[in-house]
């Protein structure tokens, strides 16, 4: 983080003390953003903006006053800072509000590139031309409806008035395609592609504009399959798609509670099959919530939530973690803009034991989904939607493409239901997530 950046923390938390607030909390960003986008086959030209912000937490008499202001200029700090410290005083005690105190941070290597300074619009431009050409080169029945690159370097640090004093510099870049496959009156589902990485070198678009078209050109010709109660197997996108929220949800610390997860009451016990071993660790620098620190200022560290399905630990912030009497996990969440919730870093589902083709190999009938498209809830678990790209099993093997199918059921009885976690996994942002098997799953045909 900057000097500059930095003092600005130090006097918004210095000011909000002098003007009554009893502690002080001042979340500060500085940003670069090259954008570049894809619209309906064709590449718009991109663009380049900065902006910055400051984000200042005060408590008054355990009450808690919030606001921000995209600016580090001086007075409107202080403005907001002084308006801060007004709502507080306007506003209920809550015995719970407090600051954490500061912990030693170690500073995470490779999560920044130099060369990121120089990665301009024409770079950003170039990337997502080759994007596009890898799509549309593999068959010319592909067509592309959107797609993004977007290259970020930004500096943000947490200071506040019981000595925590943090600060990182970043850099991202990310992009995404999405399209489907037109043969004559045979159109195929959507699929969307996604990559990330935080190395200029690593940016691989045409790989995700090749696997978009090879998935798309492979759906065409989908057919209607009759209903059946089964095995499904899922992608790492559907896994994303149905597993991810639910698995989330239940282990925020805010949703037990108030009263809102299945998990609540459970630590200790079993809350899915075995097979399923859920960590999230905001240390693993390939992944993109990759940090030393959370919102509050609090070192990030690996927390084993559900360990071969039993259920370890929540998700706690400062503030929750005050009412369950103890320490916060690391797991304040959000940017400039509000007062920190309670959120997930790096989610991995631990790896299985058996590769994808052997959990396939098992299913004489079934259907392996690429993508869902529907609803979840993630306080009852019940879940229906239209499987997207999907395909039968039938014999253990691939078979045709499916439309029109639609699977239900409720998410919290399938985590009981895995019956097979793959060897192989895919980072998709911040989740790194197997090929998960479950069974008994109702299917329909629309």
């Amino acid at each position: 983080m900057s000097n500059d950046l930095a003092e600005t923390c130090k006097h918004a938390v210095q000011f909000a003390l002098k003007i009554g607030a009893d502690q002080a909390e001042a979340f500060a960003s500085l940003s670069r953003e090259t954008d570049v986008s894809i619209e309906s086959n064709d590449v718009k030209m991109g663009k380049s903006h900065r902006s910055g912000g400051i984000g200042i937490r005060v408590f008054k008499n355990k009450a808690l006053g919030f606001s921000s202001v995209n600016s580090l200029d001086k007075k409107r700090v202080e403005e907001a800072a002084d308006k801060a410290v007004k709502i507080a005083s306007s506003s209920i005690s809550d015995p719970y509000n407090s600051l954490p105190e500061p912990r030693r941070v170690v500073k995470l290597k490779g999560l920044y590139d130099g060369g990121a300074e120089n990665f301009a619009a024409a770079d950003a431009l170039n990337r997502c031309l080759e994007m596009l050409h890898a799509a549309k080169s593999y068959d010319p029945r592909v067509t592309v409806d959107s797609g993004t690159l977007n290259s970020t370097i930004e500096e943000y640090g947490v200071t506040n008035s019981l000595g925590v004093d943090v600060r990182e510099k970043v850099s991202v870049f990310a992009w995404t395609i999405m399209g489907m496959a037109v043969d004559g009156a045979d159109v195929s589902s959507f699929d969307v592609q996604v990559g990330f990485s935080h190395f200029a070198k690593n940016v691989n678009t045409v790989e995700a504009g090749e696997t978009l078209a090879k998935n798309v050109i492979g759906s065409l010709g989908a057919q209607k399959v009759e209903g059946f109660t089964g095995p499904i197997l899922l992608s790492p996108e559907a896994v994303q798609d149905l597993m991810v929220n639910i698995l989330i949800h239940g282990s925020n610390s805010n949703s037990v509670q108030k009263g809102l997860s299945k998990f609540a009451g459970k630590i200790g016990a079993p809350v899915t099959s075995s097979s399923l071993t859920l960590i999230d660790d905001g240390t693993f620098v390939e992944g993109l919530a990759a940090g030393s620190f959370d919102r509050e200022g609090v070192p990030h560290k690996p927390l084993a939530i559900i360990e071969k399905g039993v259920l370890r630990s929540y998700f706690y912030n400062t503030y929750t973690a005050s009412k369950d009497k103890r320490e916060s996990t690391g797991h304040a969440a959000g940017d400039t803009r509000a007062s920190p919730t309670v959120g997930p870093s790096n989610v991995i589902i631990k790896q299985g034991d058996r590769s994808m083709s052997q959990l396939l190999s098992e299913i004489s009938k079934g259907i392996f989904v690429t993508r869902f498209s529907g609803n979840v809830n993630p306080v009852s678990g019940d879940f229906s939607g239209v499987v997207k790209g999907g395909r039968l099993i039938a014999g253990g093997e691939l078979k045709t493409p499916v439309k029109e199918t639609l699977i239900a059921g409720n998410m919290y009885q399938a985590l009981n239901n895995i019956s097979g976690v793959s060897k192989e996994s895919k980072m998709i942002f911040n989740h790194v997530l197997p090929y998960i098997r479950i069974e008994d799953v109702s299917v329909t045909s629309n």
